[in-house]
């Protein structure tokens, strides 16, 4: 199934696919009526079926992978890895041992991601399981690290994929991509056990090179290189730092100096990279926010407007040490954002040492999407930008004395939920029971007024929805005259999702009825409004949900936990406590056991949690979400209705407190 072949246009999926009959070029282009991603891809999925059925029919080959093609691919996959090993062995100083149990590391890595996909997760059952086959602890961490290591990257890069495609006549679809992806991760599991095999007990044998040397009356390499005397020492020239190099010799050829003209800075070469993976769908807005941030410190570490051809070995270290100088909640200040990293060391002079230094796992995470911007600066598409060394992150990656996963944080440093008497706290504030006024909606009065502030706490828990996808809510994606009032979670212009899982419908809650919603999306339709809580539209924030949590929920918190939950507790440097997202979870366990799992997982807009689940089970339809979220009634069942629904007042209906309201102190 071509799932690349799905495009979201204003709400509604079309296929597009185009096929060659008979030498003829044929675009398809089909509207499917449906904005639910579950229901598309079934369509697509019986489209794909009937196209081929229409190729055999004219004549034409099927586009399904054949048996005999991915041979071919696993063969040419396996002698590229073996070779690659085995040299990486040869040149190595470290016993036999050393490099089998590294084989054997790597083998295991690729045979998981062949079995369950390039994109599959390492769970602890995975690592319980190589336990019990008598594995170490520490060497069952290794395949964990390997795997966590490749997670934001491609194990299988997209020009293998196709090079193999256009050698051995692969059509290029989403099911045979993943064959391909998963036959040479088998091939590299085979090339690791056979590298294994051919070692010697001890270091390697050149004994056999001795005799083919003996055999080969060629010049001498030292003696090609001019009219030195053939007697002369060998040895090379002393070698400078490519940086040195680059920068004092002069270029002798005009190729050289376009080459030296055509270098690129790293932050360009990061922008075109985004640019690329965006145009793709593959980087969501944080991810894009991911990849500056970390292009950004690796910049400062190469001495700033660094070129991607000047970046050298010594450049990791310079990251690495940075990170370890840098405070670990850096960027915060307005000095940091006015001068940039320079301040942000110059505020970690003053620190505790607790609150300085990136940490090993967040720093990893840098060096992932590091390394794909150089990759993709040196190819094709990037435009060969090649570093001026071979870069290898594996010292970077490894901290010291580094503990095993389960050991890296502790229970109470996990994200936690509200509790339902935690819950029950918060929505008694006097938003809902009667506050003095609408600037001051936290203490004691007889003024109750439908808006964000109301609504979204309520919200947060009966649905257990992510912020973001809540306070965006437009007027357009809400249908309250339907038989099941609905609205609809999807891509907008002013809000991302987190995955295309996400798109979904929720019917509104009874509660949200009783207490007189439909009447308030109908009067502020009426108004005109493009957002159902168009106070929390702030110019200038970064979305929706930062909006909503700095002007409401976080002083909401505040008011019903003055010192914080018995959770909060501080992690680099920074107090965290249970937030808009711990709601999620509170929803979820209350469902659970109560709700089937696919449903749960519909409601939550989660992954299914099975194959089957994931790519062939229908949404579930919106009375069965309905009758599923009744059981969160118990969390607002106290609050009491307020007829006539009361708006804001007409000129307070978007962001902003009215003029001359006093500052707080």
């Amino acid at each position: 199934m071509a799932l690349q072949n799905l495009r979201l246009r204003g709400g509604t999926y079309h296929w597009r696919r185009k096929i060659t009959v008979r030498g003829h070029a044929i675009p398809l282009s089909m509207a499917l009526n449906t904005g639910s991603f579950y229901h598309a891809r079934s369509i697509a999925a019986k489209l794909e079926a009937m196209l081929e059925d229409l190729r055999v029919a004219y004549g034409q080959e099927g586009t399904v992978v054949q048996a005999a093609q991915l041979k071919q691919v696993f063969k040419d996959a396996l002698r590229w890895q073996l070779r690659r090993i085995q040299t990486d062995q040869i040149a190595s100083p470290l016993p036999s041992d050393d490099h089998a149990r590294a084989n054997s590391i790597h083998a295991e890595a690729w045979r998981f991601l062949a079995q369950n996909g390039t994109d599959a997760p390492w769970t602890i059952d995975e690592h319980d399981r190589l336990l019990d086959a008598g594995w170490s602890n520490a060497d069952a961490m290794q395949v964990a690290t390997f795997l966590f290591d490749n997670t934001n990257g491609a194990p299988v890069s997209g020009r293998q994929i196709d090079q193999y495609a256009d050698s051995f006549g692969i059509a290029k679809t989403e099911t045979n991509v993943s064959a391909l992806k998963r036959i040479i991760c088998e091939a590299r599991a085979a090339a690791c056990r056979k590298a294994t095999e051919t070692l010697s007990p001890e270091n390697f044998d050149y004994s056999d090179w001795v005799d083919e040397a003996m055999e080969v009356d060629d010049p001498l390499a030292f003696e090609e290189a001019g009219d030195a005397d053939a007697d002369a020492d060998p040895s090379p020239p002393p070698q400078s730092h490519p940086k040195e190099t680059m920068a004092s010799a002069p270029p002798e050829t005009e190729q050289a100096v376009a080459r030296s003209d055509n270098k690129k800075l790293l932050r360009d070469a990061c922008e075109d990279c985004i640019s690329a993976y965006v145009a793709e769908g593959a980087w969501s807005d944080d991810t894009v926010k991911q990849v500056r941030t970390a292009i950004t410190l690796f910049d400062y570490a190469c001495g700033t407007d660094g070129y991607v051809e000047d970046v050298s070995k010594k450049d990791v270290l310079e990251f690495k040490s940075l990170c370890r100088e840098i405070p670990n909640r850096w960027g915060r200040t307005t000095d940091e954002q006015k001068r940039g990293i320079i301040a942000s060391l110059e505020r970690a002079a003053s620190l505790p040492a607790e609150e300085v230094g990136i940490s090993q796992i967040t720093m990893n995470k840098h060096i992932s999407w590091i390394d794909t911007v150089l990759q993709f600066a040196a190819s094709d598409q990037g435009g060969e930008h090649r570093t001026a060394d071979d870069i290898s992150w594996k010292q970077a990656r490894q901290g010291l004395g580094k503990r095993k996963q389960s050991q890296r944080k502790r229970d109470r440093d996990r994200r936690a939920n509200w509790t339902h008497q935690e819950i029950k706290r918060l929505l008694s504030a006097p938003i809902w029971t009667g506050c003095a006024h609408l600037d001051d909606r936290l203490n004691p009065g007889k003024e109750i007024y439908h808006d964000g502030w109301y609504w979204l706490p309520l919200m947060l828990a009966l649905y257990g929805g992510r912020s973001a996808e809540l306070v965006a809510l437009p007027m357009s994606d809400i249908h309250e005259d339907q038989p099941i009032p609905f609205f609809q979670i999807d891509y907008t212009e002013d809000r991302d999702l987190k995955n295309v899982q996400s798109i979904r419908k929720l019917p509104i809650h009874p509660e949200l009825i009783r207490l007189g919603f439909i009447d308030y999306v109908s009067e502020m339709r009426a108004l005109g409004h493009k957002f159902a809580f168009p106070e929390m539209r702030a110019p200038g924030a970064s979305s929706f949900a930062s909006t909503f949590y700095k002007s409401a929920f976080k002083h909401l918190r505040k008011w019903a936990f003055p010192q914080g939950t018995a959770w909060r507790h501080k992690v680099g440097g920074a107090w965290i406590d249970k937030d808009t997202h711990s709601f999620r979870g509170a929803a979820s366990s209350v469902m659970k056991g109560k709700v089937e799992d696919s449903v749960r997982c519909d409601i939550l807009g989660h992954e299914g949690e099975t194959e089957t689940a994931r790519t062939y089970d229908e949404e579930a339809e919106l009375s069965v979400k309905l009758d599923a979220l009744k059981p969160l009634s118990l969390f607002t069942k106290h609050i009491e209705p307020v007829r006539p629904v009361r708006l804001r007042p007409a000129d307070r209906q978007k962001h902003g407190a009215r003029r001359g309201r006093p500052k707080k102190k």
